[in-house]
């Protein structure tokens, strides 16, 4: 039991970090939808300032990798958490919409970082036999983090800068763990091999519109699902709350059915599923609120599983040597979905603050229909024995290169442990031939 613990001593420091910054980072994303709100700002404006901030978050996850490698984890962690934290005592000063604009972008682009670093540390200092644990405890406190942090902002006043404070507080506090980390960091390096393209998408053209998808209605929730429950007299904290955790709870089952069925069927069963929860949440929520929250959770969780297997679906074509490359096109395509979903977002607003599950809706309808059309176009399964293990990764941070590198190692690892002599067989078939010529004799 305590060799145990001793695996996990040097990680500690990491994880704790990231609680901090993710009970920062997801409360404030909700404090800015309400504070614009109750400062008058339009449904477009607010869904301009939120596409700021994932199109910071998509240009670093591009290029935060590079920065790590030149000047190492410590260091990159201190400069990405004083920035984002800057960057939200500045937005306290004045509120203006460019200002909050540029100050968004800087976020995005910190958090991205903030990310990439937290899940290479872990990867890159675990073994094959802790790596399925590490990432397991990662997913609990990612999302234990976004959901519980959603329970405060009730105790939120929005009229002062007290709340600027203490999120910048809980940004700042996130130094202090790796600051005064005593174990020794690991060297992080991956070789990426690139395939083109358009091969990429010939192979898997349902996972591009999947990452795409995921992006526009993800980055919705996160925008303006506070916006409506302020509206329609909800508790903003129990409905993001329970939207979180509706991802989080079916995010494993369905995960489940993605490795024992074809990934396709599963995430044209998610996607309808998705469609009808939002058409449930249109029609019927107004009945009472305790089924609000009941759609809002089938909401949160049929939505959020749409990354993951469309990520899971594309790696299965491919082999892993190409994984790294594959998914870093799949986190832009979710970047791009992300930045434009806010703004697309607030222009179904502005009819119906239920505009965000009309704006849901069309495209788990545009998912299903697509995932219909692909199925008839290109019917060819991908076999059960040629299937990558589902990744459980989570829609707000997708894991980077060292992250996906990780999981791929295991996966062939445990392959390895469960048949060595079908392996032994097929890598000696010269040495078979030969017994049995012998034994013939």
């Amino acid at each position: 039991m305590k060799q145990k613990f001793k695996e996990f001593n040097p990680l500690v420091a990491p994880l704790l970090s990231l609680f901090f910054v993710i009970s920062s980072s997801c409360l404030f994303t909700t404090f800015v939808t309400l504070k614009l709100k109750n400062e008058n700002f339009t449904e477009t404006l607010i869904g301009l300032i939120h596409s700021s901030f994932y199109f910071g978050y998509l240009v670093g996850s591009v290029r935060a990798e590079k920065l790590i490698y030149r000047i190492g984890y410590i260091r990159s962690f201190v400069a990405f958490a004083a920035l984002f934290g800057a960057s939200i005592l500045v937005q306290g000063l004045y509120i203006h919409t460019i200002l909050w604009m540029l100050t968004r972008f800087i976020a995005g682009v910190s958090l991205a970082a903030l990310y990439v670093i937290i899940e290479s540390w872990l990867l890159s200092g675990s073994t094959q036999n802790t790596r399925g644990r590490i990432l397991s405890v990662y997913m609990i406190i990612l999302y234990g983090a976004q959901s519980l942090s959603q329970m405060f902002i009730g105790f939120v006043d929005l009229n002062t800068l007290t709340a600027f404070l203490v999120f910048g507080i809980l940004t700042y506090l996130s130094i202090l763990p790796v600051s005064i980390n005593y174990s020794k960091t690991p060297e992080s390096s991956s070789e990426i091999t690139k395939k083109s393209i358009k091969e990429i998408f010939r192979h898997a053209p349902y996972s591009f519109w999947g990452c795409l998808i995921s992006g526009l209605i993800l980055s919705a929730i996160y925008s303006f699902l506070p916006y409506y429950a302020q509206s329609e007299n909800l508790r903003v904290s129990y409905i993001m709350t329970i939207t979180i955790a509706g991802g989080f709870v079916l995010q494993w089952p369905i995960g489940l059915f993605s490795d024992l069925f074809e990934r396709r069927k599963v995430l044209i069963a998610s996607s309808a599923l998705l469609f009808l929860s939002c058409l449930m949440m249109i029609f019927f929520s107004s009945v009472h609120h305790m089924l609000a929250y009941l759609f809002c959770f089938f909401i949160g969780g049929f939505s959020f599983v749409i990354y993951p297997i469309s990520i899971s679906h594309a790696t299965d074509k491919f082999d892993s040597k190409y994984i790294p490359f594959i998914i870093g096109i799949m986190s832009v395509l979710y970047g791009i979905g992300a930045t434009v979903g806010p703004f697309m977002t607030s222009l179904f607003m502005e009819f119906d603050s239920s505009g965000i599950f009309i704006f849901i809706a069309l495209f788990a309808l545009i998912s299903t229909l697509s995932g219909i059309y692909y199925k008839i176009k290109i019917p060819k399964r991908t076999p059960k024995s040629e299937k990558t293990e589902f990744m459980p990764i989570s829609a707000i941070a997708p894991l980077s290169t060292d992250t996906s590198i990780a999981i791929k190692q295991t996966i062939s690892v445990s392959k390895k442990d469960v048949h060595p002599e079908k392996k032994s067989q097929e890598t000696h078939p010269a040495s078979q031939n030969d017994n049995n010529s012998e034994s013939s004799k």
